[in-house]
């Protein structure tokens, strides 16, 4: 059995921490004011793990303005994984390792999407761009 804090490390925010949010929201926002994109990312971040009705109905939101951005895919997907902004990867060379020379590779994809990669060597980096430009 798992606890909330482990979910929320494992899969970010809880559904009971994003309903604090929106509570917090809803106290102080003002008249006519919309629901701001973050927390619309924190609501379709959700969806995966708790469905589309569920989330709509604990957080009081639209459930079809809910579906209509996941359905765009206005933001993260909405599969209750984050998308990663930046990730950065360190390896120990092997101590018997020859010195390589550097190899720093730079791409964008045409959805805007940048990726910079710094390796000490070439191998393994064609499996690494396959994935870039595979995804969506």
């Amino acid at each position: 059995m798992t606890t909330n804090a482990e979910q929320t490390e494992e899969h970010g925010e809880s559904l009971d921490q994003v309903k604090q949010r929106f509570a917090q929201w809803r106290a102080s926002r003002k008249r006519g004011e919309h629901i701001s994109n973050a927390l619309w990312s924190a609501a379709m971040g959700l969806v995966g793990r708790h469905g589309l009705a569920r989330t709509a109905r604990e957080l009081r939101i639209d459930c079809e303005g809910l579906k209509k951005r996941c359905a765009r895919g206005t933001g993260p997907v909405c599969t209750g994984k984050a998308q990663p902004q930046f990730v950065e990867l360190f390896a120990q060379p092997a101590p018997s390792a020859a010195p390589a020379s550097a190899c720093i590779v730079e791409m964008q994809n045409v959805q805007g999407a940048k990726m910079r990669v710094e390796l000490g060597s070439i191998a393994g980096l064609d499996g690494l761009v396959s994935a870039f430009w595979g995804a969506r």
